[in-house]
């Protein structure tokens, strides 16, 4: 960034912790592009109309003093360069505004130096204030009076950004199956960044609404995952709601100048928010019945026999055959008491007497019911028949 000495002011000339960089903000006075000494400001600077620290977004125009004043402080989720014309790509954006939120606000010159490269890198991508290996890039860290730590803190945002910069996505998967009502349930969460990475230390606030226990908040842990437990009250539907409401920035904060020979300004502000609902369904494991055909005496199995169960309103809910083995089950079963009856007896046997049976949610009832034989008539005994001859008559 281009500063004229004269607005520097007699003070340029001390040590780069000393006041002349602290008139300006946390950073260092370097020589500008055409090699005037101390005449730049590789940094952040305290601008009295911004909320925080700023930091320069145009290099080659003139400095915050050159400005006239700035416009209040504005979203942008696009950023077109002046001095290439090129609009910056939404991930480098949204990179840039990561690392200002997250790092930008400082009181460290390495710090400050440091951020002030990565804007530029990210902002004006592919030219020579951009590193990795943007010959002005190098330059503004590599003066002697630039702590070579900064060079390396730059370093180090440009790849955390890469991997953790947004936007933000929730993620909430419930552990196995279907939630069942009165039992503990593990919930997994995560936020996933633009680049698929999972955040690590992230605070996400919970709102279960159909569940009788719960956490208010969790925390993603240094896998970038968090654990919820919930307990859901009854059958029905969980509405699982997370939020995380402290996210870095995705889009950037800038002032812009009256002058527009002066640099803008990206603020070292801002954040994002994401959130996700899901609707998890409890589910309670219902009962069976086990129904047992077998002939009284022998116990012999009894296939084909039909039968009905019937609920305490003498209703119908379910109807079937015995196989082979003499065996017919009723399923998913509400939890109550059930009438067992046989529709259709096998040939030669009488219809069983009904039987009340009793059903507990996830569990199988079993009874057995017994056919007896139709008795034998007995067989009529043969009489003796005697027979009159009457006699006969003549013509």
């Amino acid at each position: 960034m281009l500063a004229t000495a004269a607005a520097l002011g007699a003070g340029i000339l001390l040590a780069p912790h000393a006041a002349a960089a602290d008139r300006w903000g946390p950073g260092y006075l370097i020589p500008d592009s055409t090699g005037t000494a101390d005449a730049s400001h590789i940094g952040a600077y305290n601008v009295p109309a911004a909320d925080a620290l700023a930091y320069c977004a145009d290099p080659e125009l003139a400095g915050p003093d050159a400005a006239g004043g700035y416009s209040s402080a504005q979203t942008f989720a696009t950023w077109t360069s002046k001095a290439t014309g090129k609009t910056a790509s939404a991930q480098d954006v949204a990179r840039a505004a990561y690392v200002l939120s997250k790092y930008g606000q400082t009181t460290y010159d390495e710090q400050a130096a440091a951020v002030d490269a990565v804007v530029y890198t990210y902002l004006e991508a592919g030219s020579t204030y951009a590193l990795p290996n943007g010959k002005r890039a190098l330059e503004r860290l590599s003066y002697p009076n630039v702590d070579p730590s900064a060079k390396k803190w730059a370093t180090g945002y440009l790849n955390e950004a890469k991997m953790f910069a947004g936007p933000y996505t929730i993620n909430i998967t419930p552990a196995g199956g279907p939630l069942k009502a009165g039992e503990k349930t593990s919930v997994t969460l995560d936020v996933t960044a633009a680049s698929g990475h999972k955040v690590p230390g992230v605070k996400l606030d919970l709102d279960v609404s159909g569940a009788a226990a719960g956490a208010a908040s969790v925390t993603t842990n240094a896998d970038g995952v968090a654990t919820a437990t919930i307990t859901p009250a009854k059958d029905g539907t969980v509405d699982f709601k997370a939020l995380a409401k402290s996210l870095p920035a995705t889009k950037l904060r800038a002032m812009t100048p009256n002058n527009a020979k002066a640099q803008r300004l990206v603020l070292a502000s801002g954040s994002s928010a994401a959130e996700a609902e899901v609707h998890l369904q409890t589910k309670r494991d219902k009962g069976a019945l086990t129904v047992t055909k077998t002939a009284a005496g022998t116990g012999t199995p009894l296939s084909g026999v039909a039968f009905e169960i019937k609920d305490a309103s003498d209703t119908t809910v379910a109807t079937g055959k015995t196989d082979s083995k003499g065996v017919w089950q009723a399923a998913d079963l509400e939890a109550g008491t059930y009438t067992v009856h046989e529709v259709k007896a096998v040939e030669g046997y009488q219809l069983a007497a009904d039987q009340k049976v009793t059903v507990t949610d996830g569990k199988t009832t079993s009874v057995t019911v017994k056919d007896v034989k139709v008795p034998e008539q007995p067989k009529p005994k043969p009489r003796r028949v005697t027979l009159t001859v009457l006699p006969q008559t003549g013509v």
